[in-house]
């Protein structure tokens, strides 16, 4: 099922007129001068000014539109601290050298490091352009903000009208309603309190059905039959449950025709099934052998077509896949080979001509937290939040073979978004320098 899904909320790009702009408007303006940004722009900026001691960090940034995220790193290469992320020109102070910046010598955890050198890099960020491919693993998502069942607790069918009871992540109770016959039907959702007590219970496991009929779920031998009996309580069939096969735990029936509704579980894996009866066709016996010359036997009479036993078949279904780790959902995401999760992605950045024009390799991982997805360096610079999805339980980045754009798959335990990235290398890096913080 394909969807576009909306695009992520950038801030307004540091663009090259706009900062010669700035600098031009600035260049009587002293070096420690702290700029503030007008009421109600946004920051994006982990490092507010300190009112202690801190070190100017003043750079030229790269001559491409966009903007900027840019950290401290120790002398071993690791990131002590975020500076700015996704940081526009309101973000930074305009000075006479370039933009400017402070650290107060503290890490992201807020502790002051030790008294060392320290270098200050960063990389611009242009237009990475994201698009929402698709849902996997989840018949009834259709939407980005729209609710995600996880699991089920009921089903009821009035005429052609399903009704289920589901339960999302977060404990919320919903009633979804859709016609069976159509395909086109969109699934309806409506939140329900706990309180009717057939909201919170599996079932029912017992219903009536055509013509007075009762159907039923029950257990003999260790397997897990679907029956239909008549008026008189005898057995007019038996649907058996195929092995491997999720273990209906709910059923409903029509009145009026011969269809039969399932709700399936197996662990996590959930599945909704309707079954009607198909009149199979007639078994009609071969042909007879016609005599030959030899012998002056008179050719049989053909035989009486007879009636087979009528088929019931699927007309209706819909599933709800186990995805809480990339293993589960890895074999239904719409491949036909398994998609191939890459631990770091490597990128050729776009030119810097303050860098003598030189065009580095960057390597790109995806990271996510409570508020979703972001595309980052694998030394922890984050470039650009992507998603919003929250309570993520994983995300990983992979190539397509139709398509040179990345692949982000992502899932929070009820659905998988697919996304693609395009123009990845959209990137250009610059160095702030080196600086020696004293502890003081």
């Amino acid at each position: 099922m394909l969807n576009n899904f909306p695009p992520s909320r950038f801030h307004a790009p540091l663009t090259v007129a706009s900062l010669l702009c700035l600098l031009a408007a600035h260049a009587t303006a002293p070096l420690n001068h702290a700029q503030q940004p007008p009421a109600g722009a946004p920051t994006t900026s982990l490092q507010p000014v300190p009112k202690g001691p801190s070190i100017r960090i003043t750079f030229l940034p790269p001559p491409m539109d966009g903007t900027v995220s840019l950290a401290v790193f120790d002398r071993s290469g690791k990131r002590v601290r975020a500076l700015h992320t996704e940081a526009a020109q309101t973000d930074l102070t305009v000075s006479l050298n370039g933009l400017s910046t402070t650290w107060d010598g503290k890490d992201d955890a807020g502790e002051t490091v030790s008294p060392g050198k320290y270098r200050v890099r960063g990389l611009a960020v242009g237009d990475l352009d994201l698009s929402g491919e698709a849902f996997h693993g989840n018949d009834w998502v259709e939407t980005e903000d729209g609710p995600r069942p996880s699991s089920f607790s009921g089903l009821k069918l009035s005429g052609s009208t399903l009704e289920l009871t589901a339960t999302d992540n977060a404990g919320q109770l919903w009633r979804i309603t859709e016609s069976i016959f159509s395909n086109e039907d969109t699934p309806r959702f409506e939140k329900i309190s706990a309180a009717p007590q057939d909201t919170n219970t599996l079932g029912p496991a017992t219903c009536p059905g055509k013509d007075g009929t009762t159907w039923s779920i029950e257990k003999a031998l260790g397997e897990t039959v679907v029956v239909q009996l008549d008026v008189k309580s005898e057995v007019l069939r038996r649907l058996p449950v195929g092995a491997g096969q999720p273990v209906p735990v709910a059923i409903a029936a029509s009145l009026t025709e011969d269809v039969v509704v399932l709700l399936e579980q197996d662990g996590e894996r959930w599945r909704v099934r309707g079954l009607r009866k198909k009149d199979a066709p007639e078994n009609t016996p071969p042909p007879p052998v016609r005599p030959s010359r030899a012998t002056s036997a008179k050719p049989a009479t053909p035989a009486t077509p007879v009636a087979a036993a009528p088929v019931w078949e699927t007309f209706f279904e819909k599933n709800r896949w186990p995805c809480k780790t990339f293993t589960e959902a890895a074999p239904r995401v719409g491949r036909p080979k398994p998609f191939v999760a890459e631990p770091q992605i490597t990128v050729k950045s776009q030119f810097n001509p303050l860098l003598g024009g030189a065009s580095t390799d960057i390597a790109l991982s995806i990271g996510f937290d409570e508020s979703g997805s972001y595309l980052k360096t694998t030394d922890g610079i984050m470039l650009r939040r992507f998603t919003e999805t929250a309570k993520l339980r994983w995300a990983v980045l992979g190539h397509d073979a139709r398509q040179p754009a990345l692949v982000l798959l992502q899932s929070d335990g009820t659905v998988v978004e697919e996304y693609r990235i395009h123009s990845a290398n959209m990137l250009m890096t610059f160095d702030a320098g080196e600086y020696q913080w004293t502890g003081k």
